[in-house]
């Protein structure tokens, strides 16, 4: 039946709405949903529960090699807030649609301070509880709280479709989590007793990571009510504290964690690398952004965990758009293609890289002009992070400055250099309008919530990862640019260490230059299998 539009309904109507409408409510049948079995036959329960092996899926647990440093962070988060409890959620599996949910990513402080990542952990909580020693001085000590695993020794593991092992396959058990993590591991029915003990106004405060586990955010609250600390909106600062010092915590990476970032980065430079490979068939298919995004994406789901965020796979005039996810459009050669993407390994770090290219090898003049002084950018911040007491915003003000002499040699900033670099001037951010770096890690965004003095405004120090991705975006439809610079977006993005001697060095370092970009592509040839992704060209959408 189509839709209708039409005047007001009358009581006549009305009327009819309602008879319509009669019997709507009406309880549903209980039984089958969608075609399911109905296992309720005696024979089945007789025969389910017994004569079973040792399941061979079940991985042995071994010791995460982060283990360590995720003592010395938890340390280090205790020392920030002594003598408080603090409850880090390992966060819930987020609903998709109907009966599907979204594959579960452990949360970024549970993984920082427990060691663990991938998926194993949904619905469990680190608590870090203090203790006073003999000695009067306040310490800690820390747990992790599990929804036990659902193994062949208990009833549901065939009828619980989100725990049990016939429908997730074999998970740790608590033994399990204790060597993985060296922590003390307890059932998750003791949760709440636990966050009690020695709670209120004159005794623990308790603190919670808010936003990753609503079922755990609820009993934190009740518990805080109960105990006199106050209802949520009266916890809402108590709260943002224990986010921010979180976060504050990895802002400088131990070696190992620094290890961990340089292998993603390798792994992403793989990604670019097939993605390279792919190039000269999606300058033939209709949908060459996408089959590029699938290749990377194939990529990182093969190397590690998956995608460290969302990809930007964007071509011609979509280059000019910051977050476009779309990636369904054709590749047409003498356009540049702008992959913005990363790896996350499966303990879960990260690399974020970007890469423009022209798709049909080689730079126009204009292109090359346009990558030029975004390079030019990216080289200015590298020399200002390497000079005497530098800090970090250093390097998005050297960006930025180079930006605005590259507009005007170009005859595009609408006033003199000086002015656009003024307080009230800024006219070079209408081509340049994002912060050109970030911190990365555990989170492609790391440590965000941090504050100013221990981020933008903090000197570089040795331990610190970053990114730095200058860019400039010239919209199709810009009339200040001159016409052979319009639709054109260039982004070059890198990531760099502080080193032990307090020097920032590149980790990304392939195809950064415009001679380099078209080398880069000219070595690489498509392998034979690559035409079948043609064969089916008819069915794309």
């Amino acid at each position: 039946m189509s839709e209708q539009t039409g005047p007001a309904l009358d009581a006549e109507d009305l009327r009819r709405l309602r008879e319509a409408a009669a019997g709507n409510d009406v309880e549903p049948e209980p039984g089958r949903r969608g075609g399911g079995l109905r296992l309720d036959g005696k024979g089945f329960e007789d025969i389910i529960f017994s004569h079973w092996g040792p399941n061979p899926n079940k991985r042995p647990a071994v010791r995460s090699p982060l283990a360590d440093d995720a003592a010395k962070h938890r340390a280090e988060l205790a020392a920030k807030l002594p003598g408080e409890r603090l409850v880090i959620p390992a966060g819930a599996v987020r609903h998709r649609t109907w009966d599907t949910d979204f594959l579960f990513r452990t949360g970024t402080a549970f993984a920082h301070m427990t060691g663990l990542g991938r998926d194993l952990e949904a619905d469990a909580a680190l608590v870090i509880d203090p203790v006073v020693a003999a000695d009067g001085s306040v310490g800690h000590r820390a747990a992790i709280f599990l929804e036990p695993a659902i193994d062949r020794t208990n009833p549901r593991f065939f009828s619980d479709s989100k725990h049990g092992e016939f429908w997730v396959g074999p998970r740790p058990l608590p033994a399990d989590f204790h060597i993985m993590t060296g922590l003390e591991i307890r059932d998750m029915t003791e949760f709440e007793d636990a966050l009690r003990a020695g709670a209120g106004p004159d005794g623990i405060r308790i603190r919670v990571l808010r936003g990753y586990d609503p079922r755990i955010d609820a009993t934190v609250d009740r518990v805080r009510e109960e105990v006199g600390l106050g209802d949520a909106a009266a916890n809402r600062g108590v709260d943002a504290v224990l986010e921010q010092s979180s976060d504050e915590c990895r802002i400088i990476k131990t070696p190992r964690e620094l290890d961990e970032i340089r292998r993603a980065v390798a792994a992403t430079e793989r990604g670019f690398e097939r993605v390279a490979d792919v190039l000269p068939i999606a300058r033939k298919v209709k949908r060459g952004e996408r089959l590029l995004e699938a290749t990377f994406t194939h990529s990182c789901r093969y190397e590690g965990n998956g995608i460290a965020f969302g990809t930007n796979a964007a071509s011609g005039p979509r280059a000019t758009i910051l977050d476009y996810h779309a990636n369904d459009h054709a590749l047409r050669d003498g356009d540049l293609f702008l992959l913005d993407a990363g790896i996350e390994l499966d303990s879960l770090y990260a690399a974020d890289i970007t890469r423009t290219m022209p798709v049909g090898g080689r730079f126009t003049p204009a292109q090359r002009r346009v990558y030029q002084a975004v390079l030019d950018a990216s080289n200015a911040a590298i020399e200002a992070a390497n000079k005497p007491g530098a800090v970090y915003s250093d390097m998005l003000h050297a960006a930025l400055e180079s930006t605005a002499r590259s507009l005007a040699d170009m005859g595009i900033l609408p006033v003199s250099v000086e002015e656009a670099l003024r307080p009230d001037g800024h006219q070079h951010y209408r081509w340049l309008y994002h912060g050109t770096g970030h911190h990365l890690g555990l989170d492609v965004h790391d440590a965000y919530r941090s504050r100013n003095e221990l981020y933008a405004d903090a000197p570089l120090r040795p331990g610190m990862a970053f990114t730095l991705e200058p860019g400039l975006y010239f919209d199709a439809a810009d009339e200040l640019v001159p016409p052979e610079y319009r639709g054109i977006g260039v982004r070059i993005e890198d990531d760099l260490i502080v080193g032990e001697d307090g020097v920032t060095r590149l980790v990304s370092t392939f195809a950064r230059t415009p001679d380099e970009v078209e080398a880069w592509l000219a070595a690489h040839e498509p392998e034979d299998y690559l035409p079948s992704f043609l064969e089916h060209e008819a069915e794309c959408a």
